[in-house]
């Protein structure tokens, strides 16, 4: 059941766009004059087993689409093998996650005010508490943008989000992914700073 619940939450990578609650973060280095920056090439050598998108390339693909076009929208081209100016590195990852909560109820309704017991000799009327525990899966996209001639990290954005089961056709998974994408590039290049 744990692989199930593992590739579903591979598989729905894109899918967390739904939820309300998707972060995004961008650092970069300010030493980088951006404005170069004309060409890129995507990294090609062999990322590792355990990233999400090595396991699921439909998914990767995707992104790829969503982060060509979110590029192209900003006038950036594909360079050839030998002639670009930036690489962009893609990787994502999954947790599993725990959300545990606890309720007191009163006898009147949840919260801090009641009556409590009664004395003693009346038993405890008035207070419980009831905990719920819940387990989700988080994923996190990852986006990194490496300096072609220095060959370093100059640009991180990512977006994390819950992941949840959805029935969502190629095409919705793919506005999906060009969404969480462009929440991600909407912070590349950076501004310049005053």
């Amino acid at each position: 059941m744990e692989k199930v619940i593992k590739f579903l939450a591979y598989f729905l990578l894109v899918s967390f766009i739904g939820c309300s609650s998707i972060s995004t973060s961008t650092d970069f280095d300010p030493s980088v004059d951006f404005t170069k920056y004309k060409t890129y090439k995507w990294f090609d050598a062999e990322m590792p087993d355990h990233d999400a998108l090595t396991k699921h390339p439909l998914v990767k693909r995707r992104i790829e689409q969503s982060v060509e076009k979110a590029l192209d929208a900003k006038g950036y081209k594909k360079g050839t093998e030998d002639n670009f100016d930036f690489v962009v590195i893609i990787h994502a990852g999954t947790k599993e996650k725990i959300q545990v909560n606890t309720y007191n109820y009163n006898g009147y309704g949840y919260g801090g005010y009641g009556y409590g017991g009664y004395g003693s000799g009346w038993g405890g009327y008035g207070r419980m508490s009831t905990t719920d525990v819940n387990y989700y899966n988080e994923a996190t996209l990852v986006i990194d943008i490496a300096d072609a001639e220095k060959e370093e990290l100059v640009w991180r954005g990512t977006a994390t989000g819950v992941v949840s089961k959805s029935e969502k056709t190629p095409a919705e998974a793919q506005e999906d992914a060009d969404e969480v994408v462009n929440l991600i590039m909407a912070n590349f290049p950076p501004e310049k700073e005053k």
